[in-house]
């Protein structure tokens, strides 16, 4: 073989090698600015979750309040108490003292 021959080898064996490592990195850096929006939507989506978690949280208190609220409403005492304060009404054994 003549020596062009050998060097025009070489070259497309040179050439081959650079287009492989071109392709490998080009890859290595789509996939690390993939892996880098994958993570950074990971967090922001677990940022949303704890919000969600504590507005959970929250919304369960309120439903506990309103629950008991509504629990007392039905006894005997918060008649009393309504009947009192907002009726002026009083039991037959009560007595009234006003002031002038």
């Amino acid at each position: 073989m003549s020596k062009t021959v050998v060097r025009a080898k070489k070259r497309r064996f040179f050439n081959g090698r650079i287009s492989f490592v071109i392709i490998v990195v080009f890859l290595v850096v789509v996939m690390s600015i993939a892996m880098i929006m994958l993570v950074k939507k990971d967090l922001d989506l677990k940022e949303v979750e704890a919000k969600k978690q504590s507005e959970l949280i929250e919304q369960q208190q309120i439903s506990q309040e309103l629950s008991d609220k509504e629990n007392y409403t039905h006894t005997a005492e918060y008649v009393e108490n309504t009947a009192k304060n907002k009726l002026g009404l009083v039991k037959e054994d009560e007595i009234i003292y006003r002031e002038k």
